[in-house]
């Protein structure tokens, strides 16, 4: 990876959070996304200064998305773009209301539509260097059912598709594209489920445990990198061998 800025979308939570401590660990920068977490925002910018450029947005609003690339172009050129930001709802498919909101619109929206269509607008602004590289937050449950996931799964396994499309159409253009798919991880999105639903889920898990944030993490900053360098359109499961 060159010394160029990462921007990581999502990014001071989760797996966001993991990938821009890694990557600023490794001395690089980082471009950090994040909807409201200001208090987590203004820690890391205390932790590692100008190397952490923070920008609050909405990714599911076409403004949002629009500022954002105004601010990568300034920052850029893009040595990588870790597209991480999401959200998960659980409920029944036939469910049309939850907290407010449709669960299969607004994860088909959110965690699909938004992100690609901030790729597509960063492509098109020229913020992404030559030679740099994508890299998509996808999930397990892209080819493994569960109930109450079924929006969810399907978002996701429309990442892991566009991750192969643009890994053919961007190739040329010399960049690289792909995807991890995480399994099951204790983070505040899944802490809903409390110990018990991680207990049950790592009794399925050969290695034994949920995962964390940070397995995720390394994977990310080595398919960013120049030892990546010949690997573009493949999907990574990270997920402790719940999935084979």
């Amino acid at each position: 990876m060159s010394r160029g800025i990462v921007l990581v979308t999502g990014a001071t939570r989760g797996i966001g959070r993991a990938c821009a401590d890694a990557i600023l660990g490794e001395g690089g920068r980082v471009l950090g996304a994040y909807r409201a977490s200001h208090a987590a925002a203004r820690a890391i910018r205390a932790s590692h200064g100008e190397r952490f450029v923070a920008h609050a947005c909405d990714l599911g609003d076409a403004a949002g998305r629009r500022s954002l690339v105004e601010v990568a172009r300034a920052a850029g050129p893009l040595a990588g773009v870790v597209l991480n930001a999401g959200v998960a709802i659980r409920a029944d498919f036939t469910v049309d209301q939850v907290e407010g909101v449709d669960p299969l619109t607004a994860q088909l929206h959110l965690d699909l539509a938004s992100p690609l269509l901030l790729l597509r607008a960063l492509l098109r602004a020229g913020a992404i260097e030559r030679g740099g590289a994508v890299v998509l937050v996808s999930s397990n449950l892209a080819r493994h059912g569960l109930a109450g996931k079924v929006a969810y799964s399907a978002a996701k396994g429309g990442i892991e598709g566009a991750t192969r499309g643009l890994a053919r159409e961007l190739g040329p253009a010399g960049l690289r594209v792909n995807a991890v798919a995480p399994g099951l991880l204790r983070t505040d999105m899944t802490s809903a489920i409390g110990d018990a639903g991680y207990q049950a889920y790592a009794a399925e898990v050969p290695l034994g445990r949920a995962g964390e944030a940070a397995d995720v993490a390394p994977l990310v900053l080595f398919l960013l990198g120049d030892g990546a360098r010949y690997i573009t359109g493949q999907i990574v499961d990270v997920d402790g061998g719940w999935g084979a």
